[in-house]
């Protein structure tokens, strides 16, 4: 069970796990989660809390529901963007950029934590210049 945050709602906070473990690899395309009766009891939250997510993530094709089957992870790459979510991430981007300013850290510094966040590879090359 995950740490609870008090400033965002608990379906949303499972949201966010779960979109994070899809991103990470730690769940993959096709990988069967768990029921809504079982994830709520992992997770310690009410059934219907986790319907909700569960609703919101298929909404955004994260995850897809088969009859008589279960829930998947979307095999679909191509996931639908939110507009409000691309909003809010522009948003919250703009906030961090001015607190690294503040902070003295470049340019270059926020952009090699983004592509390490990323989970790219670096570039040896860059790192000899």
């Amino acid at each position: 069970m995950a740490q609870i945050q008090r400033n965002q709602p608990l379906y949303e906070q499972l949201m966010w796990r779960i979109k994070g473990q899809v991103a990470s690899g730690v769940l993959t395309m096709g990988e069967k989660l768990p029921s809504v009766r079982e994830m709520a009891l992992i997770e310690g939250l009410n059934p219907n809390t986790v319907a909700k997510a569960y609703k919101a993530l298929e909404h955004q094709n994260v995850i897809e529901t088969v009859a008589g089957k279960g829930t998947f992870v979307s095999a679909d790459e191509q996931q639908v963007a939110d507009e409000r979510l691309i909003k809010a991430l522009r948003e919250q981007l703009g906030e961090v950029v001015i607190d690294a300013k503040r902070a003295a850290i470049s340019a270059q510094q926020l952009n090699d934590w983004i592509t390490e966040a990323y989970g790219i590879p670096k570039n040896p090359e860059r790192e000899k210049t």
